[in-house]
């Protein structure tokens, strides 16, 4: 199947903002609970340092395995920020990606990343294993056909 057409992908250098974010091993189940309880507590932190995060809440995957995911998920914040508990002080990925914009359900995100795979193969890059999202509106307040993801496939350095 030809996802070219649905996705524009395109090439980017990403460059690491400082983030306060929770890495653990979860199943793709229990992921939306995860990620509920997870960046409720990562606000709740920054609220006791008078703080907001300084950007939309993201999630790195460290694999792709449907068992068991390897995931850090936080947001970016302001460079002066304590941890706290399970709560570390890190960066943002960095480094060569091919990155997309996709609209609708996260459970539907699938073609968007074999999208990127195409476009990596067919343009001579290999893809590192990491992938790393950025939710750019609100699954609360927003219909899931409407959410916005920016999926960046993270690619190994030649």
């Amino acid at each position: 199947m030809d996802f070219g057409c649905q996705f524009v992908c395109e090439l980017r250098e990403l460059s690491p903002a400082p983030a306060l974010m929770i890495r653990m091993h979860t199943s793709m189940h229990d992921i939306a609970r995860l990620f509920d309880a997870g960046y409720r507590e990562i606000v709740a932190l920054l609220a006791t340092q008078g703080r907001k995060p300084a950007g939309a809440p993201f999630a790195r995957y460290f694999n792709m395995d449907s068992k068991m995911i390897d995931i850090e998920f936080g947001f970016p914040v302001e460079s002066d920020v304590q941890g706290g508990g399970r709560i570390a002080v890190g960066a943002t990925p960095c480094g060569k990606a091919v990155t997309s914009l996709f609209i609708g359900p996260y459970n539907e995100i699938e073609p968007a990343y074999d999208a990127l795979m195409k476009w990596a193969d067919d343009n001579g890059y290999s893809p590192s294993g990491e992938a790393y999202e950025i939710y750019l509106n609100d699954p609360t307040s927003i219909p899931s056909d409407q959410l916005r993801t920016q999926v960046h496939l993270m690619l190994r350095e030649s």
